[in-house]
């Protein structure tokens, strides 16, 4: 195993840095390619969050209101452009019942670039910047660990783990920039045992309110023992549960200060269970058929892989940490999903999942049963792949693949790329 870290470690120091700063004005896309290619270079992580900046600069901002989140942020810069409010009434603003703010993070951003411009691809710019960071931070813990084994299975498996939360999802800027944040907090503090990703992981709740949730789970788990077939025995029994009380739930949630009733009823009224249901039935099959492709493969192989090899995974004491974590907050949020828009910590569930199956597969040799659990799943993982990617078709334009940052200066490309696929169809 030294010998193998040795031999690793000597092929790093003769990768040559990347010229990250001239790939990123000349053509931003192959500075990502080349970052993920040669992870192991000097500024490829610097390289692949300098290509998040870029792709937040050129990112598609809807046009509809009642649509994409991003046309609400770039409306919110617009008002605050113009209306010029201080830093005392914006402060005053938060955590009240006349904004309803409250997040601390998107209000007090979006004010700052206010104060320069209402250009709203300048403050998507510095979503994905901040997005970035945390995404390449949490890509690298894995790809670090792989340690350049990365064959064509692991390869998908890290495709997937990066489609989870994709760049993208800046649409949605405040849930799942505070998911990224949280993720990288956890595998910081279960698997790399650093206690300042507990800091990382309660700095969540500034960017999305109800990461109060994922980060007292956290907390609870650090407080419970550390029994796996007591995570895994919970863990199977909520993928069986098919209903919850909202009554119940609301009346659960009623310890939270006053300012957060709204919203926690807001997400949990019946009219909104419903609507949410509507719109469920509405989309198009693929939809709501890629998310159940993910998780039967993540059952499956979390299942097969503890079953088959609960003697390894006990004598690793941070894997083991992390994924008896993994099943405790996979239970919770399979629960916190048959409430409306609790299904979106189902994506942190996954993450962390598809990070322990990794850390597994890098360290361990396989035993048949798990390799053919592997291979028969590995369809449904590309499934879900491809699926994310054509979603990401909604919010990316040409720009983003043969375009470079000066030349986004001079001309707006807002045409989703979905709409030259389409018309080629």
């Amino acid at each position: 195993m030294n010998t193998q870290v040795t031999s690793y470690s000597r092929k790093v120091s003769k990768v040559k840095a990347l010229p990250v700063t001239l790939l990123f004005l000349v053509w931003p896309f192959a500075l990502l390619l080349t970052s993920l290619k040669s992870f192991n270079a000097p500024g490829a992580k610097k390289g692949f969050i300098l290509f998040c900046a870029y792709f937040g600069f050129v990112f598609v901002i809807s046009k509809d209101l009642g649509g994409a989140d991003s046309a609400r942020y770039a409306r919110m810069l617009s008002d605050m452009h113009q209306l010029t409010p201080s830093f005392e009434n914006l402060w005053a603003s938060l955590y009240s019942y006349e904004t309803s703010y409250v997040d601390i993070y998107q209000p007090l951003l979006t004010w700052i670039v206010s104060l320069f411009t209402a250009n709203p691809h300048y403050l998507f710019a510095i979503f994905a910047l901040v997005f970035g960071y945390f995404y390449a931070n949490n890509l690298w813990i894995i790809l670090d660990r792989l340690k350049g084994r990365i064959n064509a299975i692991n390869f998908i498996f890290i495709l997937a783990f990066m489609l989870i939360i994709p760049i993208w999802y800046i649409n949605g800027v405040r849930m799942y920039t505070a998911a990224q944040i949280f993720i990288y907090g956890a595998l910081l503090f279960l698997y790399e045992d650093n206690r300042k990703g507990l800091i990382w992981a309660a700095g969540s709740i500034l960017v999305h309110f109800s990461f109060l949730f994922p980060v007292a789970l956290l907390l609870i788990y650090i407080l419970l023992p550390k029994k796996l077939p007591l995570y895994l025995v919970f863990f199977i029994v909520t993928i069986f549960v098919s209903e919850v009380n909202l009554f119940t739930v609301r009346s659960n949630l009623s310890f939270l200060p006053e300012i957060f009733q709204d919203r926690v009823n807001s997400y949990t009224n019946d009219d909104y269970a419903y609507g949410i249901e509507k719109v469920a039935k509405e989309v198009v099959w693929y939809v709501s058929y890629s998310g159940i492709a993910l998780k039967i493969a993540l059952y499956s192989l979390l299942i097969f892989t503890i079953i088959n090899s609960r003697r390894f995974i006990k004598k690793d004491k941070n894997l083991f940490f992390l994924l008896c974590f993994t099943l405790f907050f996979y239970g919770w949020a399979n629960l916190a999903a048959l409430v409306p828009s609790g299904g979106r910590f189902l994506s942190v569930a996954n993450m962390l999942s598809v990070a322990t199956l990794l850390f597994y597969y890098s360290k361990y040799r396989l035993n048949l049963p798990l390799k053919i659990v592997r291979i028969v799943t590995l369809p449904l993982i590309i499934f879900y792949c491809i699926f994310s990617i054509r979603v990401g078709f909604d919010f990316m334009g040409i720009s983003t693949f043969i375009g470079n940052p000066i030349f986004a200066l001079i001309f707006e490309d807002n045409t989703p790329l979905i709409e030259f696929v389409k018309s080629f169809l």
